[in-house]
């Protein structure tokens, strides 16, 4: 478009230059060739025609010209236009570009993280399936240990029941013949007369003219408790009120099912049960054997009850006029003790250095014993150190029997003031 604008100007120009020239050369030969006026006329109205086209022609160019510079200014526009458009979109490419390359380094990220989550999850899932194997395997380890021991516990119960009658029968046989025991002892297949029937125990002992009952209670039931509250029921009732049986029952069960047992004492229409584990029976023995004595003693001659009556006061007597003894000895000791604050410093830091490194006297509980067999004993040992050299003054000696006889005198005035 810009190169067709000047060949039309110039075109114009060769025109008209052209025309001008024809017209000076046409004027003076025009009296020479009057012939050719007519053809030339024509030839110039040919020309004017040619030029009315070429100006024509002109005019269309120019118009298109126009048109086209106006079409060029709207293109101009345009491509303006769509330079900022395209500097735009190339800034949006580029920065798309840039997004793009973000979002996928950030999705190649994503990607080799959910790849190692998911190998992760993998390994988990893995492991926990494992683990969820190997608990299985536990439980059902446990599930049957805990089944064998059951079966254990089962059997050793059912064998401790089994033995529990004549282990307790043995032990408490054995009992009655110790020498500090010695209770008349009866079972159910030697029973005292006047019994039989219903009512057979496993074992009794003679007690005060009466029998006490020790009955080894045998059950293979889970509730312990409610098989020894029935059999305290039944036993009354097969008791009968019999005076010749004694106002306490004892129950003996094993060690190990009497732990399981909430109440172990009962009473029932005037007799008192005991559930008590082979152990105790030692104990139930010697308190039984201790209130014999007691109800013996009851039965004793006069003179042998003042003979024990006399011994236990003199019993009595030695051993508070001793205290006494000790007391006073103590407090003069405490005395002479309290003069060695008065020592100088030096003094006492020495004594006490001394004390340190003095070990106290250790006596054998050999020698001990035997000093304790027997009094004669005493009075020997007494006599040696006495007679050869005694370790005690005479006036030690006579003090103390001094303060010996005041204290019986004042214990004697005590005793009558008392009466």
């Amino acid at each position: 478009m810009d190169i067709l604008l000047p060949l039309i100007f110039a075109l114009i120009a060769f025109v008209s230059i052209g025309f001008a020239m024809y017209t000076r050369w046409k004027s003076p030969s025009e009296d020479a060739s009057g012939g050719n006026a007519e053809r030339l006329i024509q030839e110039n109205a040919q020309l004017k025609a040619e030029l009315w086209e070429k100006n024509k022609k002109i005019g269309e160019l120019t118009q298109d010209l126009q048109t086209e510079k106006s079409e060029r200014d709207q293109l101009s526009g345009k491509g303006k236009q769509l330079f900022v458009e395209i500097t735009t979109l190339k800034e949006k490419h580029e920065s798309l570009t840039k997004e793009k390359d973000r979002i996928a380094s950030e999705l190649s990220h994503f990607q080799a993280d959910e790849k190692r989550k998911t190998e992760d999850f993998t390994r988990k899932i893995s492991q926990l399936e494992e683990a969820r194997n190997a608990l299985e395997d536990e439980r059902k380890r446990i599930r049957k240990e805990d089944e064998e021991k059951e079966l254990q516990i089962r059997e050793n119960r059912d064998r401790m029941w089994a033995e529990h009658e004549d282990v307790v029968k043995t032990q408490l046989t054995d009992l009655c013949k110790l020498a500090q025991y010695g209770f008349p002892m009866y079972d159910n297949k030697n029973l005292p007369e006047g019994f039989g029937g219903k009512f057979k125990p496993d074992f009794m002992i003679e007690f005060l003219g009466k029998y006490v009952i020790f009955d080894a209670k045998v059950s293979r039931s889970d509730n312990l408790q409610n098989y020894v509250t029935n059999n305290v029921k039944s036993t009354v009732e097969k008791i009968n009120n019999d005076p010749k049986i004694y106002p306490m029952v004892f129950f003996i069960v094993p060690t190990e099912a009497f732990a399981s047992l909430t109440k172990t004492r009962f009473f029932e229409q005037s007799y008192e049960f005991f559930i008590i584990p082979i152990e105790a029976v030692p104990a139930i023995f010697s308190a039984l054997k201790k209130i014999s004595a007691y109800e013996l003693a009851e039965q004793l001659d006069p003179q042998d009850r003042d003979n024990i009556v006399n011994l236990i006061a003199e019993f009595d007597h030695h051993i508070n006029m001793r205290n006494a003894l000790d007391l006073i000895a103590s407090q003069s000791g405490v005395s002479v003790l309290a003069k060695s604050r008065n020592l100088k410093k030096e003094i006492k830091d020495e004594i006490v250095m001394k004390k340190s490194t003095m070990r106290l006297q250790q006596f054998s509980p050999t020698e001990i014993k035997s000093l304790m067999i027997d009094a004669q004993v005493q009075q020997e040992e007494i006599d040696r150190l006495t007679s050869p050299q005694p370790a005690v003054s005479p006036d030690m000696l006579t003090s103390a029997k001094k303060i010996s006889a005041k204290m019986e005198k004042k214990e004697g005035g005590d005793s009558q003031d008392r009466e």
